[in-house]
C-alpha cells in the first residue's frame, strides 16, 4: 500500500498487542516514533518499496523481544540505529555498518542468519572479529554500500566462521579467497557483483563439503573455467546465470 506523504500513521503505535508487521514494498519513506510502543513485536519487515532514503526513529530499544528484522535498503546518511538491546534476535537482513555499530551484533548470541552491508569506514578486520563471537551464526552475507563498490576486497577476506553453513558474497573482489580462509563446514555459497578475473573452481571445488554453488550476475568475468577430477565430491547443484561471460568451461572426467 502507498502511504500518503510516504507517512506510516501514527496509530500503528496503538496496536500494542502486535506480533508480526509487515512492510515489504510498501510506499513508505517515514517510521513515526510511536513504533516504540510496539514491544511485543516478534518480526519487522521494513522493507519498503521507497527508492528515497526512509527516516527510521529510534524505535528498537524497547521491542526486545523482536526475533526478525529486515531493516530498510536505505536509510538517511545520520541514522543511527540502536539495536544492541535486541538480545534475542534469530535473523537479520541489510544491517549497515554505516547506520549501526557493529558492537550491536555482539548482544545477538541467539543470531543465526545475518545479512550485512559493509560501509567505507569500516574494515572487513573489524567486523569479522565481532562475527566470530556469534557462536550461533548459520547463514552470512556481505555486500557492501554504493560508496564502497570500487573497493577491492581482495586479500581481506577471513571467512572461517566455525559455524557457517551458507555464505553470499556481492563484493568486488579480483580473485576468490583462498580455500582455508572460507568456513570448514561451508555447504553452501553464493557469489554476486564479485567482478572476479581468475577462475574460482581450483579454490571452490576443494571446499569438502559444498552441496550448491551460485554464479550470478558479474560474479565471474573471466573467460574460461576449469572443473578437475576429483573436486566436488558432495555438489549437487551448480547454477551460472545466463549473463556470464564464459566461454569455456572444462570439466574433467570425475568432477
Amino acid at each position: 500500500v502507498k502511504f500518503e506523504g510516504g507517512k506510516l500513521p501514527s496509530s500503528i503505535g496503538g496496536l500494542i498487542h502486535l506480533r508480526f508487521l509487515r512492510l515489504f514494498e510498501a510506499g513508505v519513506s517515514h517510521l513515526p516514533s510511536s513504533m516504540r510502543n510496539l514491544k511485543l513485536l516478534l518480526y519487522l519487515d521494513l522493507d519498503v518499496a521507497c527508492k528515497e532514503p526512509v527516516h527510521v526513529p529510534n524505535v528498537f530499544k524497547e521491542m526486545i523481544e523482536l526475533r526478525y528484522l529486515f531493516l530498510p535498503p536505505l536509510t538517511h546518511d545520520k541514522t543511527k540505529l540502536e539495536l544492541g538491546n535486541l538480545v534475542n534476535m534469530e535473523q537479520v537482513w541489510s544491517f549497515s555498518t554505516q547506520h549501526s555499530n557493529v558492537t550491536d551484533l555482539l548482544s545477538m548470541t541467539k543470531l543465526r542468519s545475518l545479512d550485512v552491508s559493509l560501509s567505507e569506514r569500516c574494515t572487513f578486520k573489524t567486523l569479522s572479529s565481532s562475527l566470530r563471537e556469534l557462536s550461533n551464526l548459520e547463514t552470512l552475507d556481505f555486500s557492501i554500500s554504493s560508496k564502497a563498490i570500487k573497493v577491492d576486497y581482495v586479500g581481506e577476506f577471513v571467512l572461517d566462521f566455525i559455524h557457517v553453513k551458507e555464505l553470499g558474497l556481492a563484493v568486488r573482489m579480483s580473485k576468490i579467497p583462498d580455500q582455508h580462509q572460507f568456513p570448514p563446514h561451508l555447504e553452501h555459497i553464493h557469489l554476486l557483483y564479485c567482478r572476479m578475473e581468475e577462475d574460482p573452481m581450483p579454490i571452490l571445488e576443494k571446499l569438502l563439503h559444498l552441496k550448491s554453488v551460485e554464479l550470478r550476475p558479474q560474479a565471474f568475468v573471466g573467460r574460461k573455467m576449469l572443473c578437475s577430477k576429483g573436486g566436488f565430491p558432495q555438489l549437487c547443484a551448480l547454477n551460472i546465470y545466463k549473463e556470464s561471460e564464459l566461454e569455456e568451461w572444462i570439466v574433467e572426467e570425475g568432477s
